[in-house]
């Protein structure tokens, strides 16, 4: 491959509400949006999916621009390679997000010049036809999150995530969980609770739940070990989203005293290489996988949407409509499950196209760097 022109674009775009989690809350989405273009005249899209501040791993927006601008982005302009996947072999301690987006797009111009779909391509395997919606609701009142759910139902949904927190308590949640029956819910607390707050996430295992991801504010997955004796007849899933982070941190799921999931997100994973990695390694291990978000645009959720495809998904996705968090995506056709379902798209590369008037609308600021050769 050759790489004759590439573009960074620093998006912001406008959300419909005020996500709130344990760490946080976000109503404008940063990305960095990568073009790579090649002397035939195809171009490949990839999404820096990092945050502006550090509150989900320690990699910021900040933190991708530069290294993309001064490492990645010129070194990439002067190499020839058969195939990005390469990539990995070519920096040291490298930023997962950045390198992330950077192989993202090198992948969707790779795989459109052989016209073929970038999932598909990469594990060889049929995709399913369709997915279902999952839904991930942050933190608001009581009424407003009983609002919610009574429309996400009208629209189709069966699974929703609640974003929890020590400071809300666990109340609602049992509420909730007899109330909406025919639901499935899962938890995500963000790393907000501490090991010795085990009794209250013990009390939650009787509720049936599908998952309670990232528990416990930990510095290494290696301190779970200590629920050893606590963990006896724990039966809910413990799902792993921001505490795995390479292959060796999820080898250690193997090694806990319950029973394990995995959030995969291709940007935190570092890549779709890691990533395949990650989900050959659980489908091994009988650890549960299932596919996150990022509150990205479409450029990157829609690989989050094919990967919701593949087999062996424990549950759906956190995956909604691009309309629930953007008045307009970077993406057409934009992300929609009518009733609840989303059709697979499967054309070459990513799937589908960018809207680069869209790309052009929500861009601040640009930089484009050019092949010497």
């Amino acid at each position: 491959m050759r790489i004759e022109k590439i573009t960074m674009f620093h998006v912001q775009l406008p959300m419909k509400f005020n996500f709130k989690t344990a760490k946080g809350s976000l109503n404008l989405r940063d990305t960095i949006i990568i073009k790579v273009e090649s002397p035939n005249g195809l171009s490949g899209f990839g999404e820096v999916v990092a945050f502006t501040t550090p509150f989900y791993t320690s990699e910021t927006f900040a933190d991708a621009w530069k290294i993309l601008e001064e490492t990645y982005l010129p070194e990439i302009l002067q190499k020839d390679f058969s195939h990005p996947f390469e990539i990995h072999k070519f920096f040291r301690k490298p930023l997962p997000m950045a390198l992330a987006g950077l192989e993202n797009a090198l992948l969707d111009l790779y795989f459109k010049e052989k016209n073929e779909n970038l999932i598909t391509g990469l594990f060889q395997e049929k995709l399913a036809d369709k997915i279902p919606r999952g839904a991930v609701l942050g933190q608001m009142s009581d009424a407003q999150t009983i609002k919610e759910i009574d429309q996400l139902i009208n629209s189709g949904v069966k699974r929703i995530k609640l974003k929890i927190s020590p400071q809300i308590g666990t109340d609602l949640i049992k509420k909730l969980v007899k109330r909406y029956p025919q639901i499935t819910f899962a938890l995500d607390a963000n790393r907000s609770f501490q090991l010795t707050d085990w009794p209250v996430i013990k009390a939650l295992d009787e509720l049936g739940l599908a998952c309670i991801e990232e528990p416990f504010a930990i510095k290494d997955l290696s301190e779970l070990k200590l629920l050893t004796e606590l963990s006896v007849n724990f039966s809910t899933p413990l799902c792993f989203d921001e505490s795995v982070q390479d292959l060796e941190s999820l080898k250690i799921l193997t090694e806990l005293p319950f029973q394990t999931m995995l959030n995969v997100k291709i940007g935190r994973l570092g890549g779709l290489y890691q990533t395949q990695k990650a989900i050959e390694f659980c489908r091994q291990h009988q650890i549960g996988f299932w596919i996150g978000s990022m509150v990205e645009s479409g450029i990157s959720k829609i690989l989050h949407v094919q990967l919701a495809a593949l087999s062996g998904n424990a549950m759906a996705g956190d995956l909604s409509d691009s309309k629930h968090y953007f008045d307009q995506d970077l993406i057409q056709p934009e992300i929609a499950f009518p009733n609840g379902w989303m059709t697979v798209p499967t054309g070459a590369g990513i799937g589908l196209s960018v809207n680069e008037v869209a790309l052009d609308r929500y861009t601040v600021n640009k930089l484009s760097l050019t092949s010497l050769k």
